[in-house]
């Protein structure tokens, strides 16, 4: 499974269809330079904070994007991976908030809303811990190293 990070402007952006409505739509896989379709892919936008972040997951952990603070290139543990890759989307308890931020996973060609990427399931915590984690100093972060 190989993976690429799109750019700003590339690739599915987040929507969202309602508190508590959680949607899963297909998109066109992207190629990497090597042709092999891309697996995934974190995009958080909105916010009073004014989030704008993609970030492309490889299967060996190595993560690389863009955050509104500048570029993100470190390494996650095995386990965050295979959460990343295998868990399930939520079904339910998707909650836009109030600060109208909006997070999605695309993965095999399908990209899932998180809403806030609020909820308790493995998936939305796993993906919360790794976007916040990458706004921090390189020297602070407990995830992402």
């Amino acid at each position: 499974m190989a993976l690429l990070l799109g750019a700003c402007g590339e690739g599915p952006t987040p929507t969202s269809t309602g508190p508590g409505t959680p949607t899963t739509r297909a998109t066109s896989p992207t190629a990497d330079a090597g042709g092999s379709a891309s697996g995934v892919r974190l995009a958080r936008v909105g916010g009073v904070a004014g989030f704008s972040d993609v970030l492309a997951v490889g299967p060996d952990g190595h993560v690389t994007g863009t955050t509104r603070n500048g570029t993100v290139d470190c390494t996650v543990p095995a386990a965050t991976v295979l959460v990343l890759a295998t868990a399930a989307a939520p079904t339910s308890g998707l909650n836009a908030g109030n600060d109208r931020i909006a997070v999605s996973v695309e993965r095999e060609g399908s990209t899932s809303d998180l809403g806030e990427a609020q909820g308790g399931d493995p998936l939305s915590s796993t993906v919360r811990a790794l976007l916040d984690d990458v706004q921090q100093p390189e020297g602070q972060r407990t995830v992402c190293r």
